[in-house]
């Protein structure tokens, strides 16, 4: 009896001990955190935005040697109203609130120019100020324009009077209007080189109004294409270019004739002769463009290049040759990649991350690859988050991690466009990103890192 004690009573020791063990492994056991657990960033009230301490390398932008990840706003409004743009002024702090370290003015070539000289009628000043506050509020400025006429720039009226023989002609030997995208513009050819000219006066002009030292890059003509439901361009500007772009090439087969009668017959549209041609010279297009800012920026300017990849059956008729217009591409720094996500089949455009990296490793191009419009006003509303998280994972996993640009970032409850309410509030698909920024930094971090994808635990939530 009197070992019996000792005996039941280490047995009952051991027991609570335990079971006592057995809870504390479920009070201890990780709790997975969601994207709220990881705060926001505390707000920089002094932020550095020295351009002499630029650099885009490697595919990201560096500021005195620090990875600095782009949130980009792209507010569109008329950057020639006076009004508007002192109404912008006023809210760039409610920008950065917002976390937007970059501000795009995409310039639209009718707002400056009524008369289609290429010379603005509007006074500059208005832009330059607003170039001078983003910068003085610590911001990015980025300047963009829009010269071309299909899905929703303009050309001046007044144009036309000048160059009346300036219009992109179809198949049939038509006047070519924005009927893609239902704006009814008319439509000018590239080829034509009174366009060209005048095009690059307008931007040589933007660039002499405002300090272009606090231009962090420009961008040329939103989503450079032909177009995707009209076959283009058959006017004789194209005639000629093609002409003697055949000779460079000494190519005097007739298969790649161009026809000189209307309508044009399927087989020449498709031809690939001619097809690799439409493809270098819309990149030349875009490198003509790019050297305008250049000659007022200096050759050191960055550049960034919009890449449209849609459905796949409509590539030809846009580009020529996707591969071959990227690979002509000799002025860009950054590659805008629209569209990221394949909205048809409601996944990755992994057909249009391919041929970008095709390229850039293929020529050894240090390109950004990024996104235009990761997210826009309208485009994403009837995604489910789950759907939307995909989408921003795919931009990460899939570019260098350059940047996210939302357009358009005005506050307008009812504009199917605008990003933001009236009191700008978020509207759903922009309060995805803004109320869970901390965790985007994060997953950018974790990605940028190539780490395995894991589960975060309270234990070692970040501080």
């Amino acid at each position: 009896m009197s070992f019996q004690k000792p005996i039941i009573l280490f047995i009952a020791l051991f027991y609570v001990s335990f079971g006592a063990c057995n809870d504390k492994d479920a009070i201890d056991k990780p709790e997975e955190l969601t994207k709220a657990d990881y705060p926001n960033p505390v707000i920089n009230p002094d932020p550095i935005v020295d351009y002499n301490l630029w650099k885009i390398e490697n595919g990201k932008f560096y500021l005195d040697g620090e990875w600095v990840f782009l949130k980009i706003a792209k507010p569109l409004i008329d950057f020639s109203d006076a009004e508007q743009v002192e109404r912008l002024i006023s809210n760039l702090n409610t920008f950065r609130n917002k976390y937007f370290n970059t501000i795009e003015l995409n310039c639209y070539w009718h707002h400056f120019d009524t008369d289609g000289d290429g010379i603005p009628d509007k006074s500059l000043a208005p832009l330059a100020k607003l170039v001078d506050a983003i910068y003085a509020k610590g911001m990015y400025p980025c300047l963009s324009v829009e010269t071309y006429a299909v899905g929703g720039g303009t050309i001046p009226e007044d144009f036309w009077d000048l160059y009346p023989d300036a219009f992109a002609i179809n198949e049939k030997g038509e006047k070519v209007t924005d009927t893609e995208y239902g704006f009814g513009s008319k439509v000018v050819s590239i080829f034509h080189p009174g366009y060209r000219t005048t095009a690059h006066t307008f931007i040589k002009s933007l660039a002499k109004g405002i300090d272009t030292r606090k231009i962090l890059y420009f961008e040329t003509t939103v989503e450079p294409q032909y177009m995707g439901a009209i076959a283009l361009c058959y006017s004789e500007a194209a005639r000629d270019e093609y002409r003697k772009w055949r000779d460079i090439n000494q190519l005097t087969g007739p298969d790649s004739e161009m026809p000189s009668t209307f309508p044009v017959p399927a087989s020449f549209i498709t031809n690939a002769t001619w097809n690799k041609f439409r493809a270098q010279f819309l990149a030349r297009w875009v490198n003509e463009d790019a050297a305008a800012y250049r000659e007022i920026a200096g050759e050191k300017a960055y550049v960034a290049v919009d890449y449209l990849d849609a459905n796949e059956n409509e590539q030809q008729l846009r580009m020529g040759d996707p591969v071959e217009f990227l690979s002509h591409l000799t002025a860009a720094n950054i590659i805008q990649v629209n569209w990221t996500w394949y909205f048809p089949d409601n996944k990755p455009n992994q057909k249009a991350y391919d041929r970008v990296w095709q390229v850039r490793k293929a020529t050894g191009k240090d390109w950004a690859i990024a996104e235009h419009m990761t997210f826009n006003g309208s485009d994403f509303v009837h995604f489910k988050e789950s759907e939307l998280e995909s989408i921003l994972e795919n931009t990460l996993t899939q570019g260098t991690r350059f940047g996210w640009e939302f357009v358009s970032v005005t506050n307008d409850s009812n504009g199917s466009f605008s990003l933001y309410n009236s009191d700008w509030s978020p509207k759903r698909v922009m309060k995805f990103v803004d109320q869970y920024w901390g965790y985007w930094l994060h997953r950018i971090k974790v990605i940028d890192k190539n780490e395995n994808v894991y589960t975060i635990t309270k234990q070692n939530k970040p501080k």
